[in-house]
């Protein structure tokens, strides 16, 4: 994808995805950074998806971009309905082939699904100590061919999830590191913008490994963190 093209499609999530009105600090409720959100879609782009399954949706920003730059549908679930509303109400609804349900992911109405590839951004576990496991669960329950995701950088981290996934049978490669933007959104934030190590992973099933290794390297030189 061209840059100019990125450029473009980072501005148009930047305004036509809603912002969070009233995040609820249990569910550790961020906006996902429109240039994260492309590399993660480009990461996602090459691989032939019946569907592509976002959890933890939110307004949307996932989704969108995964639309928006590969064509696919996209199924965003997510446990609050008033994020699945705002995601609804965007100009980009109609322009995208996507759906917003209302679940909890730790209960996803999906059976196991041959053909499906999973994007998320989980919480970090900065309210709740491996949050994130429950969603890794959970795209590894519906059988996702490939899994896109984001998680709080640590030694400890890239460990766990490496573990996480060879049990499982699946390879994991940790693609960029970024400087994820908190903003001060509850009354005991100091800072007014508060930045974390995020690390971008893309895992699929052991199969998978031969035909995926080109994509990769597309994910890489998406954009620069």
């Amino acid at each position: 994808m061209r840059l100019a093209r990125i450029s473009r499609l980072r501005m148009v999530l930047e305004r036509l995805v809603p912002r969070l009105e009233s995040p609820k600090r249990e569910l550790e409720q961020y906006r996902t950074p429109p240039e994260i959100a492309v590399d993660i879609a480009m990461c996602i782009a090459g691989v032939a998806c019946k569907v592509v399954v976002d959890l933890g949706s939110g307004t949307g920003m996932l989704s969108y971009a995964v639309s928006l730059v590969s064509g696919s549908y996209v199924v965003g679930f997510d446990v609050d309905e008033a994020l699945a509303v705002l995601a609804r109400s965007s100009d980009l609804y109609e322009a995208s082939i996507v759906d917003f349900v209302v679940a909890d992911v730790a209960y996803l109405p999906l059976r196991p699904l041959g053909n499906v590839c999973v994007v998320q951004n989980p919480p970090f576990g900065v309210s709740r100590r491996g949050a994130d496991r429950v969603f890794m669960k959970a795209a590894m329950g519906i059988g996702a061919r490939v899994i896109c995701s984001l998680h709080y950088a640590s030694v400890g981290v890239e460990r766990y999830l490496k573990r996480l996934f060879s049990e499982a049978e699946y390879i994991v490669e940790f693609m960029k590191v970024y400087r994820f933007p908190l903003p001060a959104m509850y009354r005991d934030h100091v800072k007014r913008i508060h930045y974390i190590p995020v690390l971008l992973l893309r895992a699929w099933r052991g199969e998978e490994r031969g035909r995926q290794r080109g994509d990769a390297k597309k994910c890489r030189g998406a954009g620069r963190a």
